[in-house]
C-alpha cells in the first residue's frame, strides 16, 4: 500500500521541468529544422536525382521535428489547462539560455547576412533568392541551438550545487 502511495509521487513533474523540457525540445527541433533548411538549400544546387532524395529527407526531416517537439508542447498546454502554471518562464535557467542563444544568433545573423551580400556580389550566381533565404535560415537556426546546447551543457558541467554550501535552518 505504501508503494502505491508513492508511485504517483515518483511521476510527478514540476511545472518548471515541463516548461525547461519543452525548451531543451524546441532547441532540439530547431536544430532539425536548420538541417532541413540545410537541405532544401541543397536541392537547387544538386542534380535532379540528388534533390528528390534531398527532398524525401527534408520530409522525414519534418516528421522527426514534430516527433521531438509536439509531445513537450502537449504537456506545456496540459499544464496551462490544469493550473494556469504557477511556473512562470522568465524564472528557469533554461528559458534564460534560451534568449541568451537567440540573441546571439540573431547578432551573428547580422554579420552572416553582410557577408553573405559580399559573397554573392562577386560570385553574381544564378542561383533564385529562396536558396538564400534557405540558407540563411539553416544560419540563423543552426547557430541558435548549437549556442543553446553549448550554454547548457557548459552550465550542466560545472558543479554549481550551492545547496551544499547554504546554512541549515
Amino acid at each position: 500500500m505504501n508503494s502505491h502511495n508513492q508511485n504517483p509521487k515518483a511521476k510527478q513533474v514540476l511545472p518548471a521541468q515541463i516548461i525547461d523540457s519543452f525548451m531543451q525540445r524546441t532547441a532540439m527541433g530547431v536544430f532539425l529544422m536548420a538541417l532541413a533548411y540545410t537541405v532544401s538549400a541543397a536541392m537547387f544546387v544538386a542534380s535532379p536525382r540528388v534533390a528528390e532524395l534531398l527532398d524525401k529527407l527534408q520530409l522525414g526531416l519534418g516528421i522527426v521535428v514534430l516527433l521531438v517537439v509536439f509531445p513537450a508542447f502537449l504537456r506545456i498546454v496540459k499544464l496551462r489547462r490544469r493550473s494556469g502554471s504557477d511556473c512562470e518562464e522568465t524564472d528557469s535557467y533554461i528559458v534564460a539560455m534560451f534568449r541568451k542563444a537567440s540573441t546571439t544568433a540573431f547578432s551573428l545573423t547580422f554579420v552572416f547576412l553582410v557577408v553573405m551580400q559580399v559573397v554573392t556580389e562577386k560570385l553574381q550566381s544564378d542561383l533564385p533568392a529562396s536558396f538564400y533565404v534557405n540558407l540563411i535560415l539553416a544560419f540563423t537556426l543552426g547557430v541558435f541551438s548549437i549556442i543553446f546546447f553549448i550554454l547548457v551543457r557548459s552550465d550542466s558541467d560545472e558543479t554549481d550545487d550551492d545547496f551544499d554550501t547554504e546554512p541549515h535552518p
